[in-house]
C-alpha cells in the first residue's frame, strides 16, 4: 500500500497523493540536476529543484527506484548533508 501525502482541503476530507506521483517529479528533477564528481547527483540539488521535503524525496527514491528512468551515466544519488548513499547503480 502506498503512503499517502496531502493536506486538509477544507471540505472535510484530506486530498491524497500517492508516492508514485512524487517519484515522477523526482525523475524530472534528476534530469535537470547537475551530475557532479563521481557521477553523483546530490539530494540538496533535487530538493532545490523540486522544493519537496528531503525525507519525501528519499522515500520516493527508495520505494520507487524501479519506476524512475535514470540517465545512463548516473552512478549514485547521494545525501550530501548526511554523507549517505540513497541509491547506487549495481
Amino acid at each position: 500500500m502506498n503512503n499517502l501525502y496531502g493536506e486538509e482541503s477544507g471540505k472535510g476530507f484530506v486530498k491524497e497523493v500517492p508516492l508514485a506521483v512524487f517519484a515522477k517529479a523526482i525523475e524530472s528533477a534528476i534530469y535537470k540536476a547537475p551530475i557532479r564528481e563521481n557521477n553523483r547527483i546530490y539530494l540538496t540539488d533535487l530538493w532545490l529543484i523540486t522544493s519537496l521535503p528531503e525525507d519525501l524525496i528519499k522515500e520516493a527514491i527508495v520505494k520507487h527506484i524501479e519506476d524512475i528512468d535514470l540517465p545512463e551515466d548516473l552512478e549514485c544519488i547521494y545525501d550530501d548533508k548526511r554523507n549517505q548513499i540513497i541509491w547506487k547503480k549495481s
